[in-house]
Protein backbone atom coordinates (compact mmCIF):
# COMPACT_ATOMS: atom_id res chain seq x y z
CA UNK A 1 0.00 0.00 0.00
CA UNK A 2 1.52 3.11 -0.74
CA UNK A 3 2.13 5.82 1.72
CA UNK A 4 1.01 9.39 2.25
CA UNK A 5 4.25 12.01 2.13
CA UNK A 6 4.36 13.78 5.21
CA UNK A 7 3.80 17.07 3.74
CA UNK A 8 1.30 15.96 1.75
CA UNK A 9 -0.75 14.90 5.03
CA UNK A 10 -0.02 18.20 6.87
CA UNK A 11 -1.24 19.96 4.09
CA UNK A 12 -4.40 18.06 3.57
CA UNK A 13 -5.05 17.65 7.24
CA UNK A 14 -4.82 21.61 7.82
CA UNK A 15 -7.50 22.47 4.81
CA UNK A 16 -9.85 19.79 6.25
CA UNK A 17 -9.61 20.87 9.46
CA UNK A 18 -10.18 24.72 8.67
CA UNK A 19 -12.60 23.90 6.11
CA UNK A 20 -14.78 22.14 8.52
CA UNK A 21 -14.08 24.92 11.03
CA UNK A 22 -15.19 28.15 9.17
CA UNK A 23 -17.89 26.06 7.37
CA UNK A 24 -18.98 25.74 11.06
CA UNK A 25 -18.83 29.09 11.24
CA UNK A 26 -21.14 29.85 8.76
CA UNK A 27 -23.62 26.97 9.61
CA UNK A 28 -24.06 29.21 12.75
CA UNK A 29 -25.65 31.97 10.91
CA UNK A 30 -29.50 31.85 11.61
CA UNK A 31 -32.54 33.61 9.98
CA UNK A 32 -35.06 34.88 12.51
CA UNK A 33 -38.33 35.58 12.26
CA UNK A 34 -41.02 36.98 14.29
CA UNK A 35 -44.68 37.18 12.69
CA UNK A 36 -46.46 40.33 13.99
CA UNK A 37 -49.97 38.15 14.05
CA UNK A 38 -48.45 34.62 14.53
CA UNK A 39 -52.03 33.26 15.13
CA UNK A 40 -54.04 34.95 12.04
CA UNK A 41 -56.44 36.76 14.93
CA UNK A 42 -58.47 39.31 13.69
CA UNK A 43 -59.36 41.08 16.49
CA UNK A 44 -58.20 43.92 19.55
CA UNK A 45 -54.85 43.15 21.14
CA UNK A 46 -55.86 44.04 23.71
CA UNK A 47 -53.32 46.11 24.45
CA UNK A 48 -51.28 49.21 23.17
CA UNK A 49 -48.15 47.11 23.21
CA UNK A 50 -47.27 42.96 22.34
CA UNK A 51 -44.08 41.22 23.54
CA UNK A 52 -42.83 38.74 20.40
CA UNK A 53 -40.04 36.02 21.87
CA UNK A 54 -38.91 32.93 19.75
CA UNK A 55 -37.07 30.22 21.49
CA UNK A 56 -34.20 30.75 22.76
CA UNK A 57 -34.99 34.43 24.08
CA UNK A 58 -34.96 36.18 20.90
CA UNK A 59 -37.26 38.91 21.49
CA UNK A 60 -38.56 42.27 20.07
CA UNK A 61 -41.81 44.68 20.94
CA UNK A 62 -44.29 46.27 18.96
CA UNK A 63 -45.54 49.82 20.31
CA UNK A 64 -49.01 51.30 18.51
CA UNK A 65 -49.27 55.41 18.72
CA UNK A 66 -51.01 58.02 17.63
CA UNK A 67 -48.94 60.43 15.56
CA UNK A 68 -48.60 63.88 17.34
CA UNK A 69 -45.77 65.69 15.30
CA UNK A 70 -43.33 62.84 15.47
CA UNK A 71 -44.41 62.14 19.58
CA UNK A 72 -46.34 59.07 19.87
CA UNK A 73 -49.26 58.53 22.06
CA UNK A 74 -50.27 54.95 22.82
CA UNK A 75 -53.00 53.70 20.36
CA UNK A 76 -54.25 50.04 21.25
CA UNK A 77 -53.01 47.76 18.96
CA UNK A 78 -54.98 44.87 15.98
CA UNK A 79 -54.72 41.59 14.49
CA UNK A 80 -55.75 42.51 11.11
CA UNK A 81 -56.65 39.10 9.11
CA UNK A 82 -59.02 38.66 6.34
CA UNK A 83 -58.36 37.55 2.45
CA UNK A 84 -55.97 38.26 0.56
CA UNK A 85 -53.25 40.67 1.59
CA UNK A 86 -55.13 42.24 4.14
CA UNK A 87 -53.29 40.14 7.13
CA UNK A 88 -50.39 41.88 9.92
CA UNK A 89 -50.72 43.99 13.32
CA UNK A 90 -52.74 47.07 12.58
CA UNK A 91 -54.65 49.40 15.04
CA UNK A 92 -58.18 50.15 16.82
CA UNK A 93 -60.64 52.44 15.30
CA UNK A 94 -58.82 53.28 11.85
CA UNK A 95 -60.40 52.24 8.22
CA UNK A 96 -59.58 48.33 7.93
CA UNK A 97 -57.68 49.01 11.37
CA UNK A 98 -54.43 49.86 9.25
CA UNK A 99 -52.18 52.93 9.08
CA UNK A 100 -53.37 55.81 7.61
CA UNK A 101 -52.37 58.99 6.73
CA UNK A 102 -53.91 62.36 7.19
CA UNK A 103 -55.37 64.48 3.69
CA UNK A 104 -51.50 66.23 3.27
CA UNK A 105 -49.94 62.40 3.46
CA UNK A 106 -48.52 62.75 6.69
CA UNK A 107 -48.97 59.78 9.06
CA UNK A 108 -51.61 59.16 11.38
CA UNK A 109 -50.12 56.54 13.11
CA UNK A 110 -47.11 54.82 13.66
CA UNK A 111 -46.10 50.86 14.76
CA UNK A 112 -42.68 51.00 16.26
CA UNK A 113 -40.28 47.86 16.93
CA UNK A 114 -38.60 48.02 19.77
CA UNK A 115 -34.95 46.11 18.51
CA UNK A 116 -33.00 46.64 21.87
CA UNK A 117 -32.69 43.12 22.91
CA UNK A 118 -32.15 41.46 19.67
CA UNK A 119 -29.19 43.99 18.92
CA UNK A 120 -27.68 43.15 22.12
CA UNK A 121 -27.67 39.87 21.14
CA UNK A 122 -25.84 40.42 17.70
CA UNK A 123 -28.75 40.70 15.30
CA UNK A 124 -27.79 42.24 11.95
CA UNK A 125 -29.39 42.78 8.44
CA UNK A 126 -32.78 43.85 9.28
CA UNK A 127 -36.16 42.96 7.09
CA UNK A 128 -39.70 43.88 7.39
CA UNK A 129 -42.57 42.84 5.57
CA UNK A 130 -45.59 44.61 5.01
CA UNK A 131 -49.10 44.46 3.35
CA UNK A 132 -52.20 45.64 2.10
CA UNK A 133 -50.30 48.26 -0.46
CA UNK A 134 -52.51 48.29 -3.18
CA UNK A 135 -51.92 50.16 -6.21
CA UNK A 136 -51.59 54.37 -5.22
CA UNK A 137 -50.75 52.98 -1.85
CA UNK A 138 -47.25 53.28 0.46
CA UNK A 139 -45.28 53.12 3.21
CA UNK A 140 -42.64 54.61 4.81
CA UNK A 141 -39.71 53.83 7.81
CA UNK A 142 -38.22 55.67 10.37
CA UNK A 143 -35.67 55.13 13.23
CA UNK A 144 -35.65 56.85 16.50
CA UNK A 145 -33.39 56.61 19.64
CA UNK A 146 -36.39 56.86 22.30
CA UNK A 147 -39.33 54.71 22.34
CA UNK A 148 -42.28 56.07 21.24
CA UNK A 149 -40.47 59.07 18.95
CA UNK A 150 -40.96 58.92 15.04
CA UNK A 151 -37.34 59.84 14.51
CA UNK A 152 -35.66 60.25 10.92
CA UNK A 153 -36.73 59.16 7.73
CA UNK A 154 -35.19 56.31 6.89
CA UNK A 155 -33.76 56.12 2.73
CA UNK A 156 -35.39 54.01 0.38
CA UNK A 157 -39.05 55.13 0.55
CA UNK A 158 -41.80 55.76 -0.12
CA UNK A 159 -42.87 51.86 -0.77
CA UNK A 160 -45.58 51.18 -3.12
CA UNK A 161 -47.27 48.00 -4.25
CA UNK A 162 -44.08 46.66 -5.81
CA UNK A 163 -42.97 45.88 -2.41
CA UNK A 164 -46.15 44.24 -1.13
CA UNK A 165 -46.10 41.84 1.59
CA UNK A 166 -42.67 40.86 0.56
CA UNK A 167 -39.52 41.26 2.64
CA UNK A 168 -37.44 43.88 1.62
CA UNK A 169 -33.80 45.20 3.67
CA UNK A 170 -34.24 48.07 6.53
CA UNK A 171 -31.57 51.02 5.76
CA UNK A 172 -29.25 51.05 8.10
CA UNK A 173 -30.54 52.10 11.61
CA UNK A 174 -26.97 53.81 12.80
CA UNK A 175 -26.97 53.95 16.49
CA UNK A 176 -31.16 53.84 16.42
CA UNK A 177 -33.02 50.59 18.58
CA UNK A 178 -36.29 51.54 17.16
CA UNK A 179 -38.12 51.12 13.84
CA UNK A 180 -41.21 52.30 13.05
CA UNK A 181 -43.71 51.80 9.75
CA UNK A 182 -45.78 54.51 8.83
CA UNK A 183 -48.21 54.41 5.97
CA UNK A 184 -46.93 57.36 3.17
CA UNK A 185 -50.57 57.17 0.90
CA UNK A 186 -53.76 55.35 1.82
CA UNK A 187 -53.38 52.43 4.31
CA UNK A 188 -51.18 50.14 5.08
CA UNK A 189 -50.09 46.92 7.78
CA UNK A 190 -46.64 45.77 9.12
CA UNK A 191 -46.65 41.78 8.89
CA UNK A 192 -43.69 40.71 9.69
CA UNK A 193 -39.68 41.46 10.99
CA UNK A 194 -36.85 39.23 10.77
CA UNK A 195 -32.83 39.72 11.51
CA UNK A 196 -29.83 37.75 11.33
CA UNK A 197 -27.95 36.75 14.39
CA UNK A 198 -24.46 36.59 14.08
CA UNK A 199 -21.84 33.53 14.66
CA UNK A 200 -21.26 33.50 18.73
CA UNK A 201 -18.42 35.36 19.58
CA UNK A 202 -16.87 32.85 22.08
CA UNK A 203 -17.29 30.05 19.31
CA UNK A 204 -15.96 32.03 16.83
CA UNK A 205 -13.29 32.78 18.83
CA UNK A 206 -12.46 29.37 19.13
CA UNK A 207 -11.64 28.63 15.60
CA UNK A 208 -8.17 30.12 14.95
CA UNK A 209 -7.13 28.28 18.49
CA UNK A 210 -8.56 24.90 16.43
CA UNK A 211 -6.61 25.20 13.28
CA UNK A 212 -3.37 25.82 15.69
CA UNK A 213 -3.81 22.50 17.67
CA UNK A 214 -4.66 20.90 13.88
CA UNK A 215 -1.07 22.19 12.84
CA UNK A 216 0.55 21.07 15.37
CA UNK A 217 -0.70 17.73 15.64
CA UNK A 218 -0.02 17.19 12.17
CA UNK A 219 3.80 18.75 12.80
CA UNK A 220 3.90 15.83 15.60
CA UNK A 221 2.68 13.17 12.79
CA UNK A 222 5.43 14.40 10.39
CA UNK A 223 8.27 14.28 13.33
CA UNK A 224 7.79 10.94 14.08
CA UNK A 225 7.17 9.86 10.58
CA UNK A 226 11.13 11.29 10.06
CA UNK A 227 12.52 9.76 13.52
CA UNK A 228 10.28 6.07 12.10
CA UNK A 229 12.25 6.37 8.69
Amino acid sequence: MKSIKPHRLLKTTLLVACGFAFAASSAWATLVTWQLNPNSSDGAVGSSSKVYTLPPGYSITAYGYDNNNGIGSAHELFYRFAPGDEHGLGITGTTHNELQVDHNGNPLQFIQLDLTSIISQGFTNFQIQVASVQAGESFNLYASNALGHLGTLLSGGPYGSGKDDVFINVPNLGTNHFLSIVAAAADVLPVAFRATIVPIPEAASLIPALCLVVLATAFEVRRRRRQGA
